[in-house]
């Protein structure tokens, strides 16, 4: 399986709220352990509801849909979609948390957001001065690298500017704004009414541009402000994308405010463009009729990217009670349903339905399907332990990492979005559970600021969360790499240590500038190149998906790159012209793409 991480499982802690984890230990109810190992690239719900199914609290909710906006962004549902594509809400992300949240009692929804200044959610391309720079997301102008299978598109090739968007107002209502859809069994288009509301948070981790030359509309400076007001727990519950095929360990400390009783834990998770038989890019394809709709999509929301739209997301979950005295486990392997629709506007969206079409392929298809949880060797693939408050009773919480340091990445090709971060380790009483690492281009001075910036994720062009080995003696010095950046941008880093009772040490915090990036004038495959004459052949795609999935993911994967950028360019040159060494040299390369391709699956 694509990303797998060897080595120690990442552990991902935390609490509803950030003043949670000040209080008393022996104030909580308890703590609950959650252990699971999950696909690659996947979008991921935790809650807690009574055994009656009434919801209680979102306890995780990983990056893209927390604070990425994709479930609530400009552009029609039905456009087509890509890694870090930028327009197009995705109401089928997590349908099932989504719809329990927002039902619940006193619950609020979030305000939807559309297109700025467009006539229709079905134009990408921009119409008007809508847009302003755009640090995340980018859409690749290249048709052969916007496709599912062509992931070269994470990596943007230049500053791409997007639309943030705005609220959709009562007038919009009123005059019948909507989104262009086509229907999946008639493929008639309509031009469907949108709501005021969405069960999904807009974006939250842009900033208003304020300079002349840029046009965000006044609506971007209040999603953020909005999406906690509605949801306030939102910084604390933030989760980065897990790395796929890692196994995790997600520890909450179960508030006081919680009564004795019976409880259901569930996990919603889901992976975009997950086809089968049954759902594909033929049986759900992008809208295949927009002449019949003359004005309402255009070619960029069409033509670039793939449908996004395979296998619903699946639902898991297990019954626990709290209020005891003893430890308890509690397990399941076997999916409790999969979304009903991925309709906001349909009856049956935010259920859990049948999982009839659904289907995985541990072997053939690892990640697919009910898959996407993977089955551990004791045969579970979700795993609860309630712990009693008497565990940590007289914990005390970890000390400060000291020594701090953030450099400039050793890669000039990387270092605009990549630094080295070093520090000697944390001391605690029963060992460190994790190290929770946050970066912002605004300063990181408590509490509040430490929550609200970005979690720091891997060095890789993946948006994985950054593991940071926890079984160094306090005082010995980490190194570990750490991507996620933009070039030519002022950093605050902060970190701290997090203990096995969600005890949390004091806050240390570092300033860096990413410089300027450095651009290569030839492609790094250059000897796959050479053999098959064309940079953008299959095989070379593959091999680049390798090198930036496989090898620039750990130490001797970069240096095994490092060295074959020194010899490639000689290599290329000697069998460029020569018919007789470019057929070798593809059959000496076919093992290797072989392999290329079966880590892709």
């Amino acid at each position: 399986m694509r990303g797998v991480q060897f080595g120690a499982a990442l552990a991902l802690a935390f609490s509803i709220a950030a003043a949670a984890l000040a209080q008393p230990l022996t104030s909580s109810l308890g703590f609950l352990e959650f252990e699971f190992t999950p696909a690659d690239s996947a979008q991921i719900a935790l809650w807690v509801e009574h055994a009656d199914g009434r919801f209680v609290a979102t306890l995780g909710l990983t990056e893209a849909v927390a604070k990425r906006g994709i479930g609530n962004r400009p552009g029609a549902s039905q456009m087509n979609s890509g890694f870090r594509w930028p327009y197009g809400r995705r109401e089928g992300a997590l349908p099932v948390w989504a719809q329990r949240r927002a039902t619940a009692p006193g619950a609020q929804q979030f305000r939807r957001v559309i297109f700025q200044n467009r006539t229709t959610e079905g134009l990408a391309s921009r119409t008007s001065n809508d847009q302003s720079r755009d640090d995340y997301y980018c859409l690749s102008f290249d048709r052969s690298r916007s496709t599912k299978d062509a992931l070269d598109a994470v990596s943007c090739a230049s500053v791409f500017s997007s639309d943030k968007g705005r609220f959709l107002s009562e007038a919009d209502v009123a005059a019948g704004y909507g989104e262009p859809y086509e229907q999946p069994d008639s493929l008639m288009s309509l031009m469907r009414p949108l709501s005021l509301f969405s069960p999904y948070p807009p974006r939250i981790d842009v900033t208003r541009c304020e300079a002349a030359t840029c046009y965000d509309h006044p609506d971007v400076a209040q999603f953020a402000a909005h999406t906690r007001e509605v949801m306030p727990e939102i910084d604390a519950i933030t989760m980065a994308t897990p790395v796929g095929g890692s196994a995790q360990v997600v520890l909450f400390s179960v508030p006081p405010e919680w009564q004795p009783g019976e409880y259901r834990a569930c996990m919603e998770i889901n992976v975009e463009g997950d086809y089968n038989a049954a759902f594909n890019d033929t049986s759900f394809p992008t809208p295949v009729n927009p002449t019949a709709a003359s004005g309402w999509w255009d070619s960029w929301a069409l033509s670039y990217g793939y449908p996004y739209r395979g296998q619903p997301s699946v639902v898991y979950c297990t019954d626990f009670d709290l209020g005891g005295s003893a430890a308890q486990t509690s397990t399941t392997a076997t999916p409790a349903g999969s979304a009903a629709s991925w309709n906001y506007e349909d009856p049956a969206y935010g259920l859990l339905g049948s999982m009839d079409g659904m289907t995985d392929d541990p072997v053939a298809a690892p990640g697919s399907g009910a898959d996407r949880l993977q089955l551990m060797a004791d045969g579970y693939r979700l795993k609860l332990v309630v712990k009693p408050p008497l565990t940590c009773m007289t914990d005390a919480p970890p000390s400060a990492v000291s020594q701090l340091q953030v450099e400039e990445y050793r890669d000039e090709i990387n270092a605009h979005q990549w630094v080295h971060l070093r520090f000697r380790a944390a001391d605690d009483d029963q060992g460190i559970f994790r190290y929770e690492v946050r970066f912002s281009t605004e300063p990181i001075v408590d509490e509040q600021s430490f929550m609200s910036a970005m979690l720091a994720r891997e060095a890789t062009l993946e948006a994985a969360a950054l593991q940071i080995p926890t079984d160094a003696q306090a005082g010995e010095m980490v190194e570990v790499d750490m991507g996620g950046l933009v070039q030519e941008t002022h950093y605050y880093v902060a970190i701290r240590a997090m203990d096995a009772c969600t005890g949390v040490g004091p806050i240390s915090s570092v300033e860096i500038t990413t410089p300027a990036r450095v651009f290569t004038t030839v492609t790094p495959c250059f000897v796959a190149t050479a053999a098959h004459g064309n940079a953008l052949a299959r095989e070379v795609g593959t091999l680049r998906r390798l090198r930036d999935r496989h090898l620039l993911s750990n130490d001797l994967g970069r240096a095994l790159v490092s060295a074959y950028y020194a010899a490639g360019p000689a290599l290329a040159d000697l069998i460029r012209e020569r018919e007789g060494l470019r057929s070798v040299a593809r059959i000496a390369l076919t093992p290797v793409v072989e392999l290329a391709s079966w880590l892709d699956r």
